[in-house]
């Protein structure tokens, strides 16, 4: 970027409290907007942690009225969204509050846009299309991967198309967000794992993407940094409470710097594998990134020697190609230490010749991939899912 020549815009719309047991202050922010009754939309594994449990005791003791909706799916589907709304209009609720993982806190932010937008949110897929900003929401990740409490992007699925699509708009960023490390601990390791790697392409992709700009290169190679650092301690110990506490940061620098930065060709390629193939996205995100790196590395030879060294690599004494290359061998080996499946066909996914031509056009036609930083074509796309079969 030319700093004489170029512009750019930066901006984030979301209050962030974090630290550790920053839960119990939630009632202090909802007192703070002046919500009467909030809505919980959360899913079946905060209740059977008993993170449902916790939240519930904490906001009764405050006499905060309290509606709750526990069936979030993975993938959310804009029916369940629908269904959402009508739960928020019944109970005449003020606010949102997404708990969970990036599911929950996609249906809330989604549910939040129908409350205010009529007709099939559908209409809305692409960028600042949503007319009207719906109730507040207040995110509470559960998983440091998504960056979703802190993102413009609700991703639900259409059924009708089997499609996961995308809604960006200004409109959905979420009023607060709730980061208390504490929440993290209870996760399973797979699951550490692939959020860890999804929030690992977030940093990399709006790092390395043409629409990179200073602060989101800043923000994207700190939060690559604290991956390469924390990410095996607390798959190792999820009790670890500084790695926990540097990858739920990890996760939401990440999420500020694609905002802007914006993703590429990974999620192009993420959102039809995940909508047609039932593949959770942060498992899509950690096979399909050393590929896509691989792919993108000569576009960039300092900025991937830059994320070699973020990510731990002694580079001394190697040319600067060697050295990029480099980073692609630490995101191959960091997905072998965390012992996820570097192929499709390893997670019994196999596609057809024809399969593949729908998935590659699909995430062509999606326009995720414009901020690659080597142009891909739907064919260039094909090429990159070949190399992960």
């Amino acid at each position: 970027m030319n700093l004489l020549l170029d512009s750019f815009e930066f901006g984030l719309h979301t209050q962030i409290h974090y630290g550790v047991g920053m839960l119990e202050k939630l009632p202090d922010v909802i007192k703070k907007y002046n919500y009467t009754k909030v809505l919980i939309c959360t899913d079946g594994g905060i209740v059977r942690s008993g993170g449902l449990d916790r939240l519930e005791k904490i906001l009764t003791k405050a006499d905060i009225t309290y509606t709750v909706f526990a069936e979030v799916q993975p993938d959310p589907t804009l029916e369940i969204v629908e269904h959402v709304k009508q739960i928020y209009l019944t109970n005449e609720c003020e606010a949102i509050i997404g708990i969970g993982g990036g599911s929950s806190i996609d249906t809330a932010k989604g549910a939040s846009a129908a409350v205010a937008n009529s007709g099939n949110l559908a209409q809305f897929e692409g960028k600042n299309k949503l007319p009207n900003r719906g109730p507040d929401v207040i995110a509470i990740p559960t998983t440091a991967g998504t960056g979703s409490e802190i993102t413009h992007a609700t991703v639900l699925k259409d059924t009708t198309r089997q499609y996961k699509m995308g809604i960006l708009s200004e409109h959905l960023h979420p009023k607060a967000a709730i980061l208390d490390p504490q929440l993290l601990t209870t996760l399973p390791k797979h699951v550490v794992a692939i959020t860890g790697m999804d929030a690992l392409s977030h940093a990399i992709e709006s790092y390395t993407s043409n629409q990179a700009q200073p602060i989101t290169e800043a923000l994207g190679l700190y939060a690559i940094r604290l991956i390469g650092k924390s990410l095996r301690p607390f798959v190792a110990r999820r009790m670890d409470l500084e790695a926990a506490s540097q990858m739920m940061l990890a996760s939401t620098i990440a999420g500020a710097a694609f905002i802007w930065g914006r993703v590429a060709a990974v999620h192009a390629l993420s959102h039809p594998l995940g909508g047609r193939y039932r593949i959770a996205h942060g498992l899509a995100n950690s096979i399909l990134l050393p590929v896509v790196m691989e792919y993108n590395v000569s576009t960039n030879l300092e900025k991937f020697r830059e994320i070699a060294i973020a990510l731990g690599e002694n580079v001394e004494g190697l040319s600067v190609r060697d050295a990029a290359d480099r980073a692609v061998f630490a995101v191959k080996k960091l997905v072998s230490d965390l012992e996820i499946p570097p192929t499709l066909s390893q997670i019994n996914v196999k596609l057809s010749s024809e399969e593949l031509d729908v998935v590659s056009q699909e995430a062509f036609d999606s326009g995720i991939a414009l901020a690659n930083p080597k142009d891909v074509s739907a064919a260039d796309l094909r090429f990159i899912l070949e190399r992960v079969l």
